[in-house]
């Protein structure tokens, strides 16, 4: 006997539908909810959940790049990173990077794991925390990923990432408190700027990306260090 699912399938789990032959989707989507039902019932929820998270992506770390999880309950592994998937993550931070030690706060790349309260666990490929974010801080021995969401994001999709997935990642960090965030498409050479309370704002081609006014003096070269770079 075959068991049949009980409940109905969100959009979210229909919009990845990996078929033989086609090129696989990025990040592929599971159903995780009813593992996440059973981890609930023996108490495995909130911070402890977040371990448990953590030590499954620790486990899998030389088979994919990174497992996320949507509030739908949807499990995202995304593949490990290809060469140029690498540098353009890396061209970024060191910008940022830079920029954050002139005007404080602290730049992460994507191993850094946030926590919203609608369920959703995220590693976006870079991100900020502000002077006065990180002051109200108050990091303890059960907190395991950040329960709030950084000032700016960024996500930079590869050749085969959902756009669905990814715009829709982008409106949880905003609704969760960023104030700014960048969706980079290196493949249709766009950004995508995100703010809240306002239109997402498309660039096409652009040569450069300000983060003005949110982000004093951040300009990022986003045609030559990711668009055009071999």
């Amino acid at each position: 006997m075959v068991a049949k699912p009980t409940t109905e399938i969100p959009a979210i789990f229909l919009e990845n539908v990996w078929v033989d032959g086609d090129p696989a989707p990025s990040p592929i989507h599971l159903d995780f909810r009813p593992l996440l039902k059973i981890l609930a019932d023996v108490g495995i929820t909130g911070a402890k959940l977040d371990e448990w998270l953590l030590d499954l992506n620790e486990a899998n770390r030389e088979l994919v790049g990174k497992l996320e999880l949507t509030s739908e309950g949807a499990l995202l592994i995304s593949p490990m990173q290809s060469k140029r998937g690498s540098r353009e993550e890396a061209e970024f931070i060191i910008d940022l990077g830079v920029w954050t030690r002139a005007h404080g706060g602290e730049a992460h790349g994507a191993r850094l794991g946030v926590h919203f309260p609608n369920g959703a666990r995220y590693a976006p490929d870079a991100a900020w925390l502000s002077p006065e974010q990180l002051a109200a801080y108050t990091p303890s021995e059960e907190t395991w990923l950040l329960d709030f969401c950084p000032y700016f994001v960024v996500e930079i999709m590869s050749r085969t990432d959902s756009q669905a997935s990814a715009h829709r990642k982008m409106r949880d960090y905003i609704d969760h408190g960023a104030t700014l965030g960048w969706l980079i498409d290196p493949f249709r050479r766009s950004v995508h700027i995100y703010r809240p309370g306002v239109d997402v704002v498309v660039l096409d081609d652009p040569e450069t990306v300000s983060g003005e006014p949110d982000l004093p003096g951040f300009i990022f070269n986003v045609r030559s260090r990711i668009f055009d770079a071999a």
